[in-house]
């Protein structure tokens, strides 16, 4: 038997599952090989004397070796019908489903969770949601919402000691940034 047809046949043993069976089927695959994170990121940013702002960006993600691609093209095209797939950089041998658009987050992620529970995941899934749900209402606009979120973000995931920046540089830098935000909207408003 070939890889191509062993593939093929776990992904058509996985697509028969049905219901309540598939999503428990999931829920319990997700809270092994996923993680529920909060990119923080620097996004050029002209305006800004630093030539970047930080971005926040909830994150969901489900990691699987090449040789089982297939259950990430189930979760895909099967359970939750959005995300995208693509090769991790390191190891290259692993895909990665992911999917960060905060509405798709909030309306089909968030949802699913709440309803098929995971049993190792469910702290920093609470936290995820809780973060989720502050992006949707935009509390991220302001400093003090905004610090709100890196200080639950970072409470996450081993305390996010694999974070390329710290949360105290975050803090650093981000004063000018809401300056620079708040006085641009000031002076939209007196120009109207």
């Amino acid at each position: 038997m070939t890889i191509q047809q062993k593939h093929k046949e776990y992904y058509n043993r996985l697509s028969k599952l049905q219901g309540k069976y598939l999503n428990y089927f999931v829920a319990g695959f997700v809270d092994g090989e996923s993680s529920f994170s909060v990119a923080m990121t620097r996004q050029k940013y002209p305006l800004l004397a630093k030539g970047w702002k930080w971005i926040l960006n909830p994150v969901f993600n489900v990691y699987q070796h090449e040789n089982n691609k297939d259950i990430l093209l189930l979760l895909k095209d099967k359970v939750f019908k959005t995300g995208r797939i693509h090769r991790k950089t390191s190891p290259y041998n692993v895909f990665t489903y992911t999917i960060e658009n905060n509405k798709t987050l909030h309306k089909k992620i968030i949802p699913f969770f709440n309803k098929y529970q995971l049993a190792t995941k469910t702290e920093d899934f609470n936290k995820f949601s809780k973060i989720v749900d502050m992006v949707d209402k935009k509390t991220h606009l302001d400093m003090e919402g905004f610090k709100r979120i890196v200080d639950i973000a970072f409470t996450m995931n081993a305390q996010g000691k694999n974070r390329k920046y710290s949360k105290e540089y975050i803090y650093e830098t981000l004063s000018d940034q809401f300056d620079t935000l708040r006085k641009s909207s000031e002076t939209t408003r007196q120009n109207q």
